[in-house]
């Protein structure tokens, strides 16, 4: 019965995505990414924008996001978590996430950096499962983190730099755990640009063999449409491979 409602949950949000993709108006403001590869910036969506992101990983899995903005500072939204969504082994419906993210400033022009502070979802893939069975909750959840982002200028171009903190709080709070994230996203025109990050670097610098160094690349079409491929390695371990499409419109 659990089995049944899971892929009945995964085809109805993926019919759900792909119509809104077919039905959007033309009216849309581009906005800058949220994410990186596997951490977040410190952008927003603007006020009356909503992103929709479908993306699977490692094993079959598949996790869907929902993004509203509600003010040009300020998104909520929501995230489910689907392991074996895809394969022959049998799907796990993780509980929803809850997505936050509040920018407190853009900066100046002396000092262009934007801050913000938010609260994110799930970990991608084999580095956040924790087997738990007092906690149904066998996902790492990113939790509450703070992220800066600054424009930088290299080869004629604007690229962003972004840095962090975050402190996961799920399936157990494990202060330990909290770890940083410096990332670089490199435009290379209007629809294709690549990225990079080294994220999971553990406050103490403990543990170098279970950071992640991370690269994708991203296509977006007419501003609207993006479609990207990531690749996450953990030193000893098989590459994580990532595919990821997301769709950003307004109301």
């Amino acid at each position: 019965m659990e089995d049944n409602f899971s892929m009945r949950t995964i085809r109805l949000f993926t019919i759900s995505i792909f119509f809104v993709i077919l039905t959007a108006g033309s009216s849309f403001s581009q906005t800058r990414n949220l994410t990186n590869i596997d951490s977040p910036t410190a952008f927003t969506l603007g006020r009356g924008n909503y992103a929709l992101s479908l993306m699977g990983y490692d094993n079959g899995g598949i996790e869907i996001k929902t993004l509203l903005g509600l003010h040009d500072m300020l998104f909520l939204g929501v995230s489910l978590d689907f392991q074996n969504a895809i394969g022959s082994e049998t799907p796990k419906l993780n509980v929803p996430g809850v997505v936050a993210r509040l920018k407190f400033t853009d900066g100046w022009d002396s000092w262009p950096i934007s801050i913000a502070a938010g609260y994110d979802s799930f970990y991608i893939g084999r580095q956040g499962m924790r087997e738990n069975s007092s906690n149904e909750v066998d996902r790492v959840i990113y939790g509450p983190y703070i992220a800066f982002t600054k424009p930088i200028y290299l080869l004629g171009g604007e690229q962003y730099v972004s840095y962090g903190f975050r402190m996961p709080t799920q399936p157990d709070y494990e202060p330990d755990e909290s770890s940083y994230f410096l990332a670089l996203d490199f435009p290379l025109n209007d629809m294709f640009r690549v990225k990079t990050e080294i994220e999971r670097v553990f406050w103490d610098f403990r543990d170098g063999d279970e950071w992640l160094f991370n690269f994708g690349m991203r296509y977006t079409y007419m501003q609207r449409l993006g479609i990207e491929f990531d690749f996450l390695y953990q030193p000893g371990e098989s590459i994580n491979r990532i595919l990821k499409i997301e769709y950003v419109g307004i109301f």
